[in-house]
This record gives structure tokens, C-alpha cells and sequence, in this order.
């Protein structure tokens, strides 16, 4: 599709800080992340709904979320816990028209954080993208841990 931000980086025409990729998704930084280390997981193929994906794939995109959950916590990423979400479809709040998981770490007592950030996604108010350098590193320590192949 030539309007989604996240075909064009697929294509390479748009940059990203990848923690991952295989022959069928990727897995990279979010620009504008609710918390540090908030990480993407998106199929190649492009599909705006969870349905329009084969039950591989679905099932695919879940194990590597499951990756990155393990990779953020051995890179360091400050962690308790994590959130993994998908926004289905433009109803549901879906800013780009791509499925795409988000797994978000999360911190004991970062409520307030978390709600702040869920609450202005949902307003469409983003804020300030984060530097492309510090999505990089983080991006390369995730990236670390991840197996060079991930497959259910």
C-alpha cells in the first residue's frame, strides 16, 4: 500500500531502529514510544485487520512478541512487566492502517505514565519523537538477544 508509513519502511524508503526481522515481520522501535523500549512487531505482508492474516502468521507475530518480551528484560530494558496489544482496525484506534503489535515494558508503579501515555495516543496527540540515535541503541540491545530465527 503506498500511503502506509510502515510498507515504506519495509521498502526501506523510510528509516526504522530494528530489533528483528525474519522472511515474514519486524520487529522495531517505536518513534513515539509510550514507555522506553516500547518495541513494534509487524507482518510484511500488508494487512490493516488480524483476520486478513493466515493463523501462521498471527501465530508467528505473537511468538516474536514473546521474544522481544525476553530480549528487552536480558538488554536491560527497565521491566516488570509488559503489555502486548493491537489496536484492530481504524475503530479501535489504529493510527496506521498495518497491523501491528505493541509491546510495551512496563515498570511497577508506572500507572500514571502508562494512562498519561494510553490517554494522549487516544487523543492523537503524540508528542515529541524520540531521537533516532537512542532508538538505536536500544534497538541494537534488544536486537542482541533475539534469536536469529524465531519459530513457534
Amino acid at each position: 500500500m503506498s500511503d502506509c508509513i510502515f510498507c515504506s519502511i519495509l521498502k526501506g524508503e523510510m528509516p526504522a531502529s530494528i530489533a528483528y526481522q525474519d522472511e515474514d515481520c519486524v520487529a522495531f522501535m517505536d518513534l513515539f514510544p509510550m514507555r522506553p523500549g516500547h518495541v513494534l512487531v509487524i507482518p510484511r505482508q500488508h494487512a490493516i485487520y488480524l483476520e486478513e492474516l493466515t493463523p501462521a502468521l498471527r501465530a508467528h507475530l505473537i511468538e516474536v512478541a514473546h521474544w522481544v518480551i525476553k530480549a528487552q528484560k536480558a538488554a536491560g530494558v527497565p521491566c516488570d512487566g509488559n503489555n502486548v496489544f493491537l489496536n484492530d482496525g481504524p475503530a479501535a484506534n489504529q493510527h496506521v492502517p498495518h497491523v501491528h503489535f505493541h509491546v510495551l515494558p512496563r515498570k511497577q508503579g508506572d500507572l500514571t505514565k502508562a494512562v498519561f501515555s494510553f490517554a494522549t495516543l487516544y487523543t492523537n496527540y503524540f508528542g515529541q519523537a524520540a531521537h533516532r540515535k537512542r532508538l538505536d541503541e536500544m534497538a541494537a540491545g534488544i536486537a542482541r538477544h533475539m534469536s536469529q530465527r524465531v519459530r513457534p
